[in-house]
């Protein structure tokens, strides 16, 4: 019976070793990337945006990281912002929040990003998607959407008519990073239409489709025949106007054709969902540096539907496969630098 007991009682603590043991071990472990610091604690990884609303651009940045997290186990947090002072209080209370990478997704965010990323150098790590910033400790992608926008130019140049000469577009504003856009579709229209005349228009807000559909049709009667939707929210305003009036049009940043208007033939890519991707993907690597990066049609990330970017949707009848091969001989040309549009002069002087 002693003897009983005493078995008992040695398996008794053998168990109980084993369990200690265990549970340190599980405290020790790294989480695959996801442990803060060894203490069980998952990593913070924010995203300091604008409003989505209806911007794919937005909308595609929170699906990226909203997917990585699944992927790395860490916890992603979404900072919507209002206006330039929700980008401030919600960069400043991510640093009280414990966040371990802030990621700016726009330019938008580039002010508030500075701020904190100078005050506060140790607390956090920090990138920004979408503008290019001279500050050491963070990390810019900027794009180079010249490219995607020269495409979309000559496309639509090869779309029209021998006596159509008009040109149109309507932007949310006419900043530096609206020039991009503008100075590549111009020079686009006119490797086919050296004398064409260009009509912008300006909605001033991101989310303003009425006022877009309505500057699309004054456009379109003043003889546009292709008019470039790079309105963000506002796109929806033009594409019912090309719809109605029987024009033709692009998208931007995601691929916005559909069988339902066969008048909108392209869009213009930026790949937001994979920029945001790769950016995570690097930094739960040893390969993480605050290098800045530029990406193009080279990279992946800028290009065109039916040119650079495959689509389900149908290419607009049209497009000859003549038009084609012209679009994608531009394209391979941008990606080997035998076309560069990489120097952009000031809009001044053009």
């Amino acid at each position: 019976m002693k003897s009983i007991k005493k078995v008992l009682a040695i398996t008794l603590v053998m168990v109980m070793m084993l369990s200690v043991f265990t549970a340190c071990s599980s405290n020790d472990s790294d989480g695959n990337g996801g442990d803060a610091g060894g203490d069980g604690e998952k990593k913070k990884i924010a995203l300091l945006c604008d409003e989505a609303g209806t911007q794919v651009f937005v909308l595609r940045l929170i699906e990226g990281i909203e997917d990585a997290a699944e992927k790395h186990g860490f916890e992603a947090v979404i900072a919507e912002s209002a206006d330039a002072a929700a980008y401030e209080d919600n960069a400043r209370a991510l640093i009280e929040e414990g966040v371990d990478l802030i990621i700016g997704g726009g330019w938008q965010s580039g002010e508030a990003l500075t701020n904190v990323a100078e005050e506060f150098p140790d607390a956090a790590d920090y990138a920004l998607i979408d503008d290019e910033l001279d500050v050491e400790n963070i990390k810019s992608i900027s794009y180079r959407e010249q490219e995607s926008a020269y495409l979309v130019g000559l496309m639509g140049a090869l779309l029209a008519e021998e006596d159509e000469n008009v040109f149109g577009a309507v932007h949310v504003n006419q900043g530096a990073g609206s020039w991009k856009w503008r100075y590549g579709y111009m020079e686009g229209v006119k490797q086919v239409k050296p004398d064409a005349k260009f009509i912008f228009n300006y909605t001033g807000d991101y989310n303003e489709p009425a006022k877009a559909k309505e500057f699309a049709v004054q456009q379109y009667e003043q003889g546009a025949r292709f008019i470039n939707a790079a309105a963000a929210g506002g796109d929806k305003g033009v594409f019912e106007a090309a719809a109605e009036k029987h024009f033709f049009t692009s998208g931007q940043d995601v691929d916005l054709t559909t069988p339902d208007n066969p008048y909108i033939v392209s869009s213009q890519i930026k790949d937001t969902y994979t920029s945001i991707q790769y950016l995570i993907d690097q930094y739960f690597s040893d390969d993480w540096t605050t290098d800045d990066e530029v990406w193009g049609v080279e990279q992946g990330t800028i290009g065109a539907v039916h040119v650079t970017h495959e689509s389900e949707n149908p290419i607009s009848e049209e497009l000859s496969e003549e038009d084609l091969e012209v679009l994608k001989q531009a394209a391979e040309d941008i990606r080997t630098g035998e076309l560069d549009l990489s120097n952009i002069p000031n809009e001044e002087e053009y």
